[in-house]
């Protein structure tokens, strides 16, 4: 203490602070480890807890009396975390029941526990971790599972955007999940009305200062939106080379249908394999079917759109074109 309030130099104070601190915890943890292996008869267990009591008060005396310079990085004494890990197991089990009685499925409800879980069974937390996850289960365990399902749904997303709950593999759930949405929809216009919706949706959400599950890597809110940017840039380029092209300004006649692309695609594949049509270059013969046909929404769609449903043909749009077939088939008879 004689040293600290002699340091002539903030650098100088600041050294001091860090290895004071280092050294306190390492010596508490020692004693701790000391402790747990004695019984309070042996004739050193009073002792070893005046030492102990004394180095955590010197701690304390650092961490509320020099906090600007005290290292939130450092781990904190092993008793601490043992203390937190007791206070939190409660919460992470109330959480988890909550989730499960929501429409979250499992595999993000796994995704949200793990570093909690993570938490509870480590033995070198650091204090900035220690107090990102006390924030993050107050805040999970806080939500309310009686609103409606797709609320719910949002609340959690808005809720793990505001704490910067950056695991790569929630974020990646994220930005998975709204590449499912897009591809949904059909048209360029209606990629680009949906993306920045969500964009909008996630500038909206606040992060809160200096919370972040991992500070090495990029924070949640910043990938969901850079991925949007991103999305958005492509699709606008497309519309525009669309827009350009000499059939968007009306100069050549397009063939018209009620069908959408993967049912436009799943057609011309089965005549192409039956030899019905038989162009030899694949890939020329969807950029013609991309260049003079539209959907049932009378819009334009990409050869890269067309070329995706052509190879990865799902099972409703299989359905949908036997019905259409068997239509045809029966209307053939019909036709004198």
């Amino acid at each position: 203490m004689e040293e600290v309030f002699n340091a002539s130099e903030e650098k100088a104070l600041q050294l001091l602070i860090d290895k004071y601190q280092s050294v306190f915890i390492r010596l508490m943890d020692q004693l701790h480890v000391y402790r747990k292996g004695i019984k309070k008869q042996d004739e050193y267990w009073e002792l070893s807890k005046y030492l102990f009591d004394h180095l955590n008060e010197l701690l304390c005396f650092l961490q509320v009396h020099y906090a600007r310079y005290f290292n939130m990085e450092q781990k904190m004494p092993s008793i601490k975390i043992e203390h937190i890990s007791k206070e939190i197991q409660p919460k992470i089990e109330t959480i988890a029941a909550a989730l499960k009685r929501t429409i979250i499925n499992d595999k993000l409800m796994k995704l949200i526990l793990q570093p909690l879980e993570h938490f509870v069974t480590s033995d070198s937390i650091s204090y900035e971790q220690a107090l990102y996850i006390k924030t993050a289960t107050n805040e999970l365990v806080a939500f309310d599972v009686t609103a409606a399902p797709e609320d719910i749904a949002v609340t959690i997303k808005k809720i793990l955007v505001s704490l910067d709950y950056n695991h790569p593999d929630i974020s990646l759930y994220y930005i998975n999940e709204l590449d499912l949405l897009v591809a949904e929809e059909e048209s360029v216009q209606g990629k680009l009305r949906i993306l920045k919706y969500q964009l909008k949706e996630a500038n909206q959400v606040t992060v809160k200062p200096d919370h972040i599950l991992y500070p090495e890597l990029p924070g949640l809110k910043e990938q969901i939106v850079n991925w949007l940017n991103e999305e958005i840039y492509f699709h606008e380029m497309e519309q525009t080379i669309i827009a350009a092209s000499p059939a968007a300004n009306g100069t050549d006649t397009k063939i018209h249908t009620s069908l959408s692309v993967p049912q436009l695609a799943l057609l011309f594949r089965l005549l192409k394999e039956e030899q019905l049509i038989t162009n030899t270059n694949q890939s020329e013969l969807l950029k013609v079917v991309a260049n003079n046909f539209t959907t049932m929404h009378k819009e334009n769609f990409s050869y890269g759109h067309l070329h995706g449903k052509y190879y990865k043909i799902e099972a409703n749009t299989k359905r949908t074109v036997y019905d259409i077939l068997m239509k045809l088939l029966h209307l053939s008879r019909k036709i004198g």
